[in-house]
C-alpha cells in the first residue's frame, strides 16, 4: 500500500470514530406522553370495549373499567385528536373527537380525558294498572306482550332507540269483555335518553246488561 493510500485509509478512520462519537452524544428521544382515557356508556357506567385512535391508527382498548392508558408521541404544546370508536351495535360513538394538549408535568402524572357512547337502545318498562280490567291482553307492535293479572297488573319490558314513539293497547277483543268501556283502549310513550320505567293507568266501566224481563199482566192459560 502506498503512503497516499494508507493516508486517506487513516482519515476514513478518524471521520467514522467522528461520527460514531458525535451519535452517541445524541439524547435518546423523550419516552411518550401517557394520557388515561374513561368511557362511559352512561355517567357512572363503564364501558369495556371502546378503542381508542389516531389518525385511525389503533392505540389501546378499554378495559372492564372503561379506562386505557395510550402512549403519544409528539412536540411539547401539541394538540392531538383522539377518536373513539365504541362497540357499532350498541352504542353510538362520539362525534368529535378528543383534544389532548401533550405536555409534561415534573409529577409525571397521568393526564385523563373522558368520552361518553350512549345507548342505541333503552330499556323501558312498561307498567300496567287496568281497574276492573282482568285478564286482558297487553298489545305491543301488534304481538301480545304480558296479560293483566286478576287485579289488572301486568308489565313488560322494550328496547326503544331515545325519543322514539311507541303505542302500548289494552285489548278487549276477547269474548266477554264487550261490555268494557272504553273499547281498546292506547296509550303513547316517548323514550327519553335514559332506562325508565312508564305507566299506563287505565279505568274502565262495566256496562250492565240489559235484563230481559217476561211479558207483565196475566197470562192467559189455554
Amino acid at each position: 500500500m502506498s503512503r497516499a493510500s494508507a493516508s486517506l485509509v487513516a482519515l476514513v478512520a478518524v471521520a467514522g470514530a467522528a461520527l460514531t462519537g458525535c451519535s452517541s452524544l445524541e439524547k435518546p428521544p423523550p419516552p411518550p406522553i401517557q394520557v388515561r382515557v374513561t368511557v362511559e356508556s352512561d355517567p357512572g357506567h363503564p364501558l369495556p370495549g371502546a378503542t381508542i385512535l389516531r389518525e385511525n391508527r389503533e392505540l389501546g382498548v378499554t378495559s372492564a373499567d372503561g379506562t386505557v392508558v395510550v402512549p403519544l408521541r409528539g412536540a411539547e404544546g401539541d394538540t392531538v385528536d383522539l377518536a373513539v370508536r365504541c362497540p357499532a351495535t350498541e352504542y353510538q360513538s362520539p362525534q368529535k373527537p378528543i383534544s389532548v394538549l401533550l405536555r409534561r408535568t415534573s409529577e409525571q402524572k397521568v393526564a385523563e380525558y373522558r368520552a361518553l357512547c350512549p345507548p342505541l337502545f333503552r330499556n323501558v318498562v312498561v307498567a300496567v294498572r287496568a281497574e276492573n280490567g282482568p285478564n286482558l291482553p297487553v298489545m305491543y307492535l301488534g304481538q301480545m306482550y304480558a296479560r293483566t293479572d286478576a287485579s289488572g297488573a301486568a308489565h313488560f319490558m322494550v328496547r326503544v332507540r331515545p325519543y322514539e314513539q311507541f303505542d302500548v293497547t289494552l285489548s278487549t277483543a276477547e269474548k266477554g269483555n264487550e261490555g268494557l268501556r272504553p273499547q281498546n283502549p292506547a296509550k303513547a310513550f316517548v323514550v327519553k335518553a335514559q332506562d325508565e320505567v312508564m305507566f299506563f293507568d287505565q279505568r274502565f266501566q262495566v256496562e250492565k246488561k240489559p235484563v230481559v224481563r217476561g211479558p207483565s199482566g196475566p197470562v192467559r192459560i189455554p
